[in-house]
């Protein structure tokens, strides 16, 4: 048998092992409540591997005993002592992955297996190490197979001889008990004979050697040993959990690790500590012990999985990719009519695939009239141009908007705010009727504006879709005016005092996670759209707030999240300090940075305080 062969017949014993455990109905150990890695490294176990081989060989034997008309099983797998043929590369301990310098490594240390032979008694050697300077066990002429296992404590099923620590390693695997299938062989005496010229045999000149007697190496002592899962730059702090065969505790007594692993091991309480700092499957080579006084070779599997942000690629767009944008956006308004602070920036998801930001924001300060106009927009990942039509939405929307309200409309609604206490029913009546159609005339051009650029490059309208999410806000006396549209998902919210919040719509959802309603003509002659437009006259506002979803869906998970007031005090607490640094713009365009799994659209938001 070749090398390759070998490592192929040790893989697929390996296989059938495993194929035992599951939680299914062809199982047949339940797997749930044991981790992978655990039920690996047992059959990667050279006993559990000897008795897999073993009962391979029986069940042939069963089918030629039951069928014999038809011959011999033809095997894919190899016969155990065909296995055997090739010694230097039988059951290696450190399984199928070892490295090819371990695996020579043991293929030159380990001397040749002593030959089988019968013994001067007439006796056959049992299979033992390969380890040289180990006495053979031998068994009695008369013994069985069960009694050569048993008789002297020497040789057990499934089990070699190895030694304590001290002494050179052998393999547990190479330390394989007689086949239980069949008798030990024993050597042929002579015939008597009679008549003339008969020779009787001499008799040996001493007593066999008992098996109880004979000196026997120690027995290759089996243990599992058990690790939680770390990750590159976490803490980690874990104590080494280790049984033997037959269950019972054992103690970790050595380890070594890689100095640049970032991990190192306490003896004293026989815990593994430090910050991981490489990612991938350690098996790491241990010495252990029930009582202190031996101890024995074992490996340990620990499992460290990568920081999830390494993982991320940042890839920039091709050349020629139409309707490039800068990756990140930043805006910063201040004066009398209050300060707007917005930021933008591609994200991980758009990196990692090299493709540009879907994303755009417009804000503008009428310091005249007081008027302030923000807006945000998310182009659709499924629409190949959404990040223009994100950008002539936002644009379009924000120029109309901020034109209005620096003429005769803005002066309209100035005025009749100022009546908003003494009339509040004809005030409000007549200030939502004048910006809804204000919002309905912002998305109709900003939708005849998609349509030109798709018209222009003779694609789809729906390649450039997009949600669109505006706010004219305006500080008259002691309270803050604010009218909204919304269209698509996202937020827009009036915040403040500290636990109270008012949502100024409702995101639009889809039958699936993910969708939404973007801007079309559907959205515009739907009788609903009313329910698009909000108003609202508040005292005591901290903030107004404008974002897309990739910054609400991580910060609010679900609409319930949404109508926290505790979420919006904790995204205000991240929030509020940044907006006292000296370059504001700057701090919330790298604070949008955050990593949340599972969440690496692109970020915009977008505040007025």
């Amino acid at each position: 048998m070749t090398p390759e062969e070998h490592r192929q017949f040790r893989k697929r014993l390996r296989s059938l092992a495993i194929d035992l455990f599951g939680d299914d109905e062809h199982a047949i150990f339940d797997q749930s409540q044991l981790p992978d890695s655990l039920i690996e490294e047992f059959a990667n176990s050279d006993e559990v591997l000897n008795e897999v081989s073993r009962f391979l060989d029986e069940i042939g034997r069963i089918w030629e005993s039951a069928h014999p008309e038809k011959g011999h099983l033809k095997r894919l797998l190899p016969s155990r002592n065909q296995a055997r043929r090739f010694e230097p590369e039988r059951f290696e301990q450190q399984g199928p992955e070892t490295p090819a310098d371990e695996a020579e490594e043991s293929r030159t240390t380990s001397p040749p297996r002593p030959a089988e032979q019968p013994s001067e008694t007439g006796a056959p050697v049992l299979p033992l190490s390969r380890e040289s300077g180990a006495p053979p066990v031998t068994a009695p002429p008369n013994a069985s197979p069960e009694s050569a296992r048993n008789e002297g404590g020497s040789v057990t099923s499934g089990r070699g001889v190895g030694e304590p620590s001290g002494e050179s390693e052998g393999s547990p695997a190479d330390h394989r008990p007689p086949d239980r299938r069949a008798p030990l062989d024993r050597p042929k005496q002579p015939r008597p004979q009679s008549g003339p010229g008969a020779v009787t045999p001499r008799p040996s000149r001493g007593p066999a050697p008992s098996p109880a007697t004979t000196p026997a190496r120690p027995l290759v002592q089996g243990a599992s040993f058990h690790l939680p899962n770390g990750k590159v730059g976490v803490p980690y702090a874990a104590v080494i959990q280790g049984r033997d065969t037959d269950g019972r505790p054992v103690r970790v007594s050595r380890l070594s690790m890689a100095p640049d692993s970032g991990l190192s091991f306490d003896a004293a309480t026989g815990a593994l500590r430090g910050t991981p700092a490489i990612a991938g499957d350690h098996r790491i080579r241990l010495r252990w012990t029930r009582d202190g006084s031996v101890d024995y070779p074992g490996t340990c599997l620990l499992i460290v999985n990568p920081d999830p942000r390494s993982l991320w690629k940042i890839i920039e767009p091709p050349a020629d990719m139409p309707y490039s944008k800068p990756h990140m956006d930043k805006r910063y308004l201040a004066g009398p009519a209050g300060r707007i602070v917005a930021a933008s920036r591609r994200g991980r998801s758009h990196e990692h695939a090299g493709s540009f930001r879907d994303d755009d924001l417009f804000i503008s300060q009428d310091s005249d009239h007081g008027w302030n106009v923000v807006i945000v927009a998310d182009g659709a990942g499924s629409a190949k141009f959404s990040r223009e039509g994100a950008r002539v939405a936002v644009s379009e929307a924000g120029h109309y908007l901020a034109e209005v309200l620096a003429g005769d409309f803005g002066a309209e609604m100035t005025a009749a705010l100022s009546q908003w206490n003494t009339d509040a029913e004809r005030t409000q009546g007549q200030v939502f009727e004048g910006f809804y159609f204000r919002f309905h005339e912002a998305g109709k051009r900003a939708l005849q504006a998609i349509e030109r650029a798709a018209q222009d490059r003779k694609a789809l309208v729906k390649d450039y879709a997009t949600t669109l999410l505006a706010a004219a806000i305006k500080r008259q006396e002691d309270a803050t005016f604010l009218a909204t549209f919304w269209t698509g998902d996202g937020a827009i919210a009036a915040y403040g005092p500290r636990g109270k919040v008012r949502l100024m719509g409702t995101p639009d959802g889809g039958e699936f996670a993910g969708q939404t309603r973007f801007l079309d003509h559907a959205t515009l002659s739907d009788q609903g759209f009313a329910k698009r437009t909000g108003i609202g006259y508040y005292e005591d506002l901290l903030a107004i707030m404008l974002m897309t979803d990739g910054v609400s869906d991580p910060r609010f998970e679900t609409d319930n999240g949404l109508s926290d007031p505790l979420r919006w005090d904790r995204l205000w607490e991240e929030l509020g300090p940044l907006l006292e640094k000296d370059e504001p713009d700057q701090a919330l365009v790298d604070w949008l940075g955050f990593f949340s799994p599972g969440n690496h659209d692109d970020r915009t938001i977008a505040l007025w305080c």
